[in-house]
């Protein structure tokens, strides 16, 4: 007989989200146990800290305050590890246009590699220790929290990030540059939450998903073009003629980048919410097993 005093059991959907929650910790401090923080390391990293921040967006009433404090926990290491991604993408982003630059490349290069070296420095080993212990004890929280929930619960917070995307795509079709920066964030969210509604890599979500994805690398190298010129721009080491130069052919590659994402964000996000929520509460297969998390993430 069922105990009316007991809370219901939630949803196999919630549980496969709770249960990613801690998984995605365990990989995170898995990664900051190493000797040395590489490039490779800490790309998956931040890409881990990127999914763990759009999970906790479909966070059900009954963990909110935990997701919170998860937040909290990960902000600083989130924002350490993106210093040291953002001096290597500089580098990348520097050579990919050095042939456009000329000379003017090879003056600002050795500027953008002692940065880049400051940068790592600071990732040390002692502070590590301190972010995976912090982790490792957050996702214990995680694995002992009951969880309550129907997958309405997820979909409704899933339909809130696309509209909160569309919204900022439309602002910026309409030329409000000032929006790329926090399109490129839902975006980002609204990706990894198709990734983990998806169950099938032939369905119609995952398709979904890959042309999301596409314009996710879009307007990030819409970002990372931003990030050169900005720092640039701080520079008193950097003449103005290089920084003037640098700017005319970041400039011209940003407005060619920026105009593909318009256009391919007015068709992604062509559907009002609403329209979008019944479209993938039809499109989510009945059952979902360990085997398509790991299809999903694996993408």
């Amino acid at each position: 007989m069922l105990d009316p005093t007991r809370p219901a059991p939630a949803d196999p959907w919630v549980t496969a989200w709770a249960s990613e929650i801690p998984r995605v910790l365990a990989g995170l401090a898995n990664a900051l146990q190493s000797g040395r923080l590489t490039e490779p390391v800490i790309h998956k990293s931040r890409r881990e800290l990127k999914r763990l921040q759009s999970l906790l967006r479909l966070t059900p009433r009954s963990c909110a305050y935990l997701a919170e404090e998860t937040r909290e926990v990960t902000g600083d290491l989130r924002r350490r590890l993106g210093q040291s991604r953002d001096a290597a993408v500089m580098l990348k982003t520097l050579h990919a246009i050095a042939e456009e630059l000329g000379e003017t490349e090879a003056r600002i290069k050795p500027v953008l590699s002692n940065h880049h070296r400051n940068v790592a420095a600071t990732l040390d080993r002692g502070s590590r220790r301190g972010d995976r212990d912090r982790i490792t004890r957050l996702g214990a929280v995680w694995r002992g929290r009951s969880v309550q929930g129907g997958v309405a619960d997820l979909r409704r917070q899933a339909m809130k990030t696309y509209r909160t995307a569309r919204r900022r795509a439309e602002a910026l079709g309409d030329g409000k540059d000032a929006a790329l920066h926090s399109l490129r964030k839902s975006v980002v969210d609204h990706q990894n939450h198709l990734a983990f509604f998806t169950g099938d890599a032939r369905s119609k979500i995952a398709k979904r998903h890959q042309k999301v994805k596409r314009l996710r690398d879009e307007l990030g190298l819409c970002h990372d073009l931003e990030v050169l010129r900005d720092f640039v721009r701080t520079r008193t080491d950097i003449s103005a003629g290089d920084l003037i130069r640098l700017e005319e052919v970041l400039a011209a590659r940003h407005r060619q980048l920026v105009k593909k994402s318009v256009k391919l964000a007015a068709t992604l996000m062509h559907d009002k919410p609403r329209a979008f929520a019944r479209w993938l509460k039809g499109e989510m297969p009945e059952r979902r097993g360990s085997e398509d998390l790991d299809l999903a993430f694996g993408a």
